[in-house]
């Protein structure tokens, strides 16, 4: 036993910077080519099946739809022949190391291929079948990590299982992964002796296949545990308290997905090394490695491959700083949007609310916008400054310059007090690459006027994929499509009557929370129209549109509304079991 664990470990720690370089490469390539190829792939089925979005409630819809089936089943293919590829570089990593050969990168990929083929050529269809039989062990850690993570993975595997709970089906898999690769990869004698051998192999091979998947989930956990405590650290005396959470749970749904990625890799090298130690009848070398010259077909590949290194990095950083939609667009995911900046805790309106938004981690901002007497675009909810100014007159009689002059803190508190009424235009500079907006545009006499100064101001600014426009003004809405198309819109309402999805100029509907339901939401998203319910503030509620689907929750408190939306269940994350902790 000693002996086979310091050969395995040996395989992997002396190939350990090939084959995670090769990990890279390889999954962060597929990854980039294959998730618009799956997204597209997706919405042509769920076209065909009559769905616009594809939420926790209309998986089971989505699931039976034959497109949806034959698609499914042609992608799983593609995968496993993929796979295949990835082993046979793996393999042939480990093969040449106890040649005393040592591997590069630029090797991996070439002695690959060439594997592939010898063995495509040799077994024909059979070595595919056995490679569906590894494939989901492989990937078996990858998987659980998205499944609890996904809920709309999570809905797809209780169609199938007929609502048996998640962790049941992840422990059941789990052992038949591991017989099922086990199984397919030993060979049974013919004679009574050589199936009495065998047996004893396969049951020897179990035990390590369970002790090795047993470790990889353990490394996987504990670098979790690291690094999410030492961010939990360094937000602690390095950032700020009121926004500690919010960090934490950014951090924590970035780690998901790196340890995802993670898991892939440790997946394939972890059992491939395994696999390899069970069949392979070559023995460890003891004499130090060497490296063979390079030929000038591998040095093109070694270029090429530092390409695509190159590019993939870009890509990875890319998703990280900026963020991916393209995984969104495939899933309905609930978004908060900060009323008024966060109303609950800045002034509304002003760029103490614009800066608390960005910094409380919300998708979007809320602002309400009029004109002034002299046509400038500026921040402001009620027709009269008194509630928020004390100067009790009408907004649209004042020039910008009398209206910026105006105490629109005070109200709200004495540390507020140099806070003033921004413009549209400093709003937008503020907001760029940062934060998405919801601007509601307030009815007016010269509303016309206001809607074309608005749609110039984010014209102005490049801005047009990241705002959107409201109004409980419907031709607003339809001045808006008409001189930009692109720029989604939403119909303002407090109550719901009539057919509302007739509304071709509302891409969304922002509706009161009292009026909202189940029905509703799923008759909108059968339209193709989301659905923004205000204004959301407290636990019970946020709960209640988190159940219901909704697109975005628009809210005065979007920390708690980010909290509870990060939650699997109503118990605490570990991110806000560290804060409870680090800050008593």
């Amino acid at each position: 036993m000693k002996k086979t664990y310091r050969y395995f470990f040996r395989l992997i720690k002396d190939n350990f910077f090939s084959l995670a370089a090769f990990e890279f490469i390889f999954k962060a390539s597929v990854f980039i080519l294959f998730v618009p190829l799956i997204a597209k792939l997706m919405n042509v089925a769920t076209n065909n099946a009559g769905i616009m979005f594809i939420t926790t409630k209309n998986v089971a819809r989505l699931m039976k739809n034959p497109l949806m089936i034959v698609m499914t089943a042609a992608v799983i293919l593609i995968l496993i022949c993929i796979s295949y590829y990835e082993v046979c570089c793996i393999w042939m990593c480990y093969r040449k190391y106890t040649r005393g050969i040592k591997v590069s990168v630029s090797d991996m990929f070439v002695d690959g291929m060439i594997h592939l083929r010898k063995t495509s050529r040799r077994y024909g269809v059979k070595i595919y079948l056995q490679m569906a039989a590894i494939f989901p062990l492989l990937c078996f850690h990858m998987n659980v990590i998205l499944f609890d993570r996904l809920d709309i993975l999570s809905s797809c595997l209780k169609f199938i299982f007929r609502g048996i709970p998640i962790k049941y089906i992840g422990a059941v898999s789990a052992v038949a992964f591991i017989f099922l690769f086990s199984f397919s990869t030993q060979k049974f004698g013919r004679s009574i002796s050589g199936r009495k051998e065998g047996i004893k192999h396969f049951f020897r091979r179990t035990l390590h296949l369970v002790a090795v998947n047993l470790l990889t989930g353990l490394v996987l956990f504990l670098i979790y545990l690291i690094i999410v405590v030492i961010a939990t650290l360094v937000i602690r005396f390095f950032g700020q308290k009121n926004f500690a959470l919010v960090y934490l749970i950014r951090t924590e749904n970035v780690m998901y997905y790196v340890l995802a990625f993670l898991a892939g890799a440790l997946g394939y090298i972890t059992n491939i090394a395994l696999l390899f130690m069970f069949q392979s009848k070559q023995k460890m070398r003891e004499k130090v490695l060497v490296k063979k010259p390079e030929g000038i077909r591998r040095k093109i590949v070694s270029v090429l491959i530092a390409i695509v290194f190159l590019a993939d990095a870009g890509t990875a950083a890319g998703y990280f700083m900026n963020g991916s939609h393209i995984l969104e667009e495939m899933f309905i995911s609930t978004t908060v949007t900060a009323h008024r900046g966060g109303a609950k805790f800045v002034p509304e309106n002003t760029m103490y609310g614009v800066k608390y938004a960005i910094e409380s981690g919300s998708e979007y901002i809320e602002i309400d916008v009029q004109l002034s007497a002299d046509g400038e675009v500026f921040l402001l909810h009620d027709t009269n400054l008194k509630r928020t100014t004390g100067a009790n007159k009408l907004a649209y009689n004042l020039t910008y310059e009398e209206l910026s002059k105006l105490d629109a803190g005070s109200y709200f508190g004495s540390s507020f007090s140099d806070a003033y009424i921004p413009t549209l235009d400093e709003v937008l500079t503020e907001c760029k690459s940062k934060i998405n907006l919801n601007i509601e545009i307030k009815s007016s006499r010269r509303g016309e006027e206001l809607v074309a100064k608005v749609l110039e101001l984010i014209d102005k600014h490049e801005m047009r994929e990241q705002c959107v426009i409201t109004s409980t003004e419907y031709p607003y809405l339809k001045q808006v499509k008409e001189m930009r198309p692109e720029l989604r819109t939403g119909y303002i309402s407090n109550m719901l009557y009539g057919d509302p999805t007739s509304l071709k100029y509302a891409d969304f509907f922002s509706v009161k929370f009292a009026v909202v339901n189940e029905n509703f939401v799923r008759s909108a998203h059968n339209a193709g129209k989301e659905v923004h319910v205000w204004t959301v503030n407290t636990k019970p509620l946020i709960n209640r549109m988190k159940g219901m689907d909704v697109d975005s929750i628009i809210t005065d408190n979007p920390v708690l509304a980010r909290k509870i939306l990060s939650r699997k269940n109503d118990r605490k994350s570990l991110a806000e079991i560290l804060q409870t902790f680090l800050y008593r």
